[in-house]
């Protein structure tokens, strides 16, 4: 078989498939559930206050909504992708666990059920130092600023969930925060390149002002979870 008929025979097998799964759909014949899994918050991860809810959906007809639940009880529900819920854990008791999971449907109304996450409620106050989204644009940086104390431990995880990976991530001293800006040689207290997911937990070695860094050197937006909290 020449390469033309090669190339023509592929297509219009995409096509064929194409037509029968429209069909499938069209005619209640779809039985194939969507596959549905939880992002954002990470399994055993720290949460308070408002608790961004992220997940990915996909299928072959096509996502009709993602549902979030927290305990087995309707949270909200999401339409576009990325999909994504708000959770308010202000009035839950410290140090309680707490299981959160999505459904999917698909145009047919098949679900698919994603894993299960458990999460831990932390103390709320002075000693968290962000939670929640963060939009870095195109060739541009978001800065979190933060007071701590020697003996400090810093515990953060950052989970992108749209536009691919972050260039980069800086946690920094005021001095070397100033030097940075000013495009001088600096230190930082730790550097992570090029990731879509991270964990970290640290001891604060020093007292004052600290910086962290979300940098994208990218061509395009960068949406990410964010969660850091001093212990």
């Amino acid at each position: 078989m020449s390469e033309v008929r090669r190339i023509g025979a592929a297509l219009l097998c995409v096509a064929v498939v194409a037509v029968f799964a429209g069909c499938e759909w069209l005619l209640g014949l779809d039985t194939t559930p969507p596959t549905c899994r939880i992002t954002s918050p990470t399994d055993s991860a720290l949460v308070n206050g408002v608790v961004p809810l992220a997940a990915t959906a996909s299928d072959s007809i096509g996502v009709d909504r993602v549902e979030f639940y927290a305990d087995g009880l309707l949270v909200s529900s999401d339409s576009f992708s990325p999909y994504a819920a708000n959770w308010d854990v202000s009035g839950f008791t410290e140090g309680t666990w707490h299981s959160v999971s999505g459904i999917a449907y698909d145009l047919s109304g098949n679900k698919g059920y994603s894993d299960t996450v458990a999460v831990e409620i932390a103390a709320l106050g002075p000693r968290s130092v962000y939670h929640g989204e963060l939009d870095v644009q195109a060739t541009g940086r978001e800065v979190v600023s933060f007071d701590a104390n020697p003996g400090d431990t810093l515990r953060g995880d950052v989970q992108i969930v749209a536009g691919g990976t972050l260039s980069t991530f800086l946690w920094l001293d005021k001095d070397n925060y100033q030097k940075y800006i000013a495009n001088q040689s600096y230190t930082a207290l730790l550097r992570q390149e090029s990731f879509s997911q991270m964990s970290m937990r640290q001891g604060v070695a020093t007292s004052g002002k600290l910086y962290l860094v979300f940098a994208n050197a990218g061509s395009s937006e960068v949406k990410c979870w964010v969660r850091f909290v001093l212990e």
